[in-house]
């Protein structure tokens, strides 16, 4: 086969992936509200089980799913020790900054968390 005969063929087959990878792959899902909340309560346990002297969490977005097969994530701000850290917060899994390390002997306390629609709740 001579090159002026294959590019219409890749044209074709670039055409094709173009068109399947689009939509929601790329440009993400939107999320009902509803969702949202119930996903950034499970976040916030899920960042609660593995993370130890937080105080506060609150959710800065509703959150979504951004596309190309990340999970549901939401930013947030996390207090610890009196200073506030930027965190992605999602289901399956969790970014942010440094957070400090916490004395051995802390003792977990109530967790004020503040979704993104104003409600809050303390979660133990």
């Amino acid at each position: 086969m001579t090159a002026a005969r294959t590019r219409p063929l890749v044209a074709v087959i670039i055409s094709a992936l173009a068109l399947s990878l689009g939509g929601c792959t790329f440009g993400g899902d939107e999320v009902n509200m509803e969702t949202n909340l119930a996903n950034q309560r499970k976040a916030a346990e899920l960042f609660l089980e593995s993370r130890r002297g937080i105080e506060k969490i609150r959710f800065t977005q509703d959150g979504g799913k951004p596309g190309l097969g990340a999970g549901w994530g939401a930013n947030a701000v996390v207090t610890v020790g009196g200073s506030e850290y930027q965190a992605i917060l999602g289901l399956l899994s969790i970014s942010n900054e440094p957070l400090p390390s916490v004395p051995p002997d802390w003792t977990q306390v109530p967790v004020i968390v503040t979704y993104s629609d104003g409600s809050s709740e303390v979660i133990e």
